[in-house]
């Protein structure tokens, strides 16, 4: 039988309290030292200096990592056997597609966003995917398929719910400095910037105690590392296509630029 570490709570032999602690303090050195926090195009939006093509850019590719985000937690909830696991991570996709209203899933509010920028939702959806927002979204599937999805759900936990609090407040920074946005538009990094923390916190604790065996624990630690630098390289496509003409994206303003002020 293949082992399934994390979907086998009940026959689980699970670390001791102080193990899963350290290995807790391990993952979240990996997300907080990574490489990531580092890259140009963060490190523009903390100084203030993203351009209007690169927020564009950015807009475009990471609505397609929201739209696909649904489909990497279903995956995890397929995979799992736990009454538990299944719980957070069913909690988890239920606010993400709104909790039943259409108008509160996460992709609707992006498409606030993405609006406010004067990209319609026809030219959103006819956008080009960047092959590096492609690797991107299939590092995150492909994770699904190690070890019964436990490194799908670690990098849920510490590549994505626990650092998109920070990461999107860094963001948000950024993009506020190049146009002035009505408080709507945004909603979508307000909305995680507050709520993530709770995810991830969720997500570990279902995520410690199915970490039987060190070769578990070093899984889980690549799948993080795997993840968020696959991010790593999505940011590099977004800087190198704002910087050409091949996104298919009129780089000027659309017609509708009422959640707009001046850009600058």
């Amino acid at each position: 039988m293949t082992h399934c570490p994390i979907f086998q709570a009940a026959e689980a032999v699970c670390k001791p309290a102080s193990a899963r602690s350290d290995a807790a303090a391990r993952f979240r050195h990996l997300a907080r030292t990574h490489p990531l926090w580092r890259h140009p195009f963060v490190e523009r939006c903390r100084a203030g200096e993203l351009t209007l093509p690169q927020v564009r850019v950015l807009a475009s590719q990471m609505y397609r990592f929201c739209h696909e985000f649904p489909c990497f937690l279903a995956t995890a909830l397929a995979a799992s056997r736990d009454e538990a696991t299944r719980m957070v991570i069913a909690e988890n996709l239920w606010e993400e597609l709104g909790e039943g209203d259409p108008q509160r899933a996460h992709a609707t509010l992006f498409r606030r966003f993405t609006r406010a920028l004067g990209i319609s939702d026809e030219e959103l959806a006819d956008s080009p995917v960047l092959p590096e927002t492609r690797a991107l979204i299939d590092a995150y599937l492909a994770l699904g398929d190690r070890a019964c999805g436990l490194g799908l759900v670690g990098a849920l936990c510490h590549a994505s719910e626990g650092i998109v609090a920070s990461l999107y407040t860094q963001i948000q920074a950024g993009l506020m400095s190049a146009l002035h946005f009505d408080k709507e538009a945004l909603v979508f990094f307000e909305l995680h910037i507050h709520v993530d923390d709770g995810h991830a916190d969720h997500l570990e604790s279902v995520l410690l105690p199915m970490l039987r065996t060190p070769q578990d624990e070093d899984l889980v630690a690549q799948a993080i590392g795997a993840a968020l630098d696959a991010r790593c390289r999505f940011f590099d496509g977004v800087l190198r296509a704002s910087c050409t003409a091949d996104m298919g994206l009129s780089l000027s303003l659309g017609s509708d630029t009422s959640a707009l002020a001046t850009g600058t």
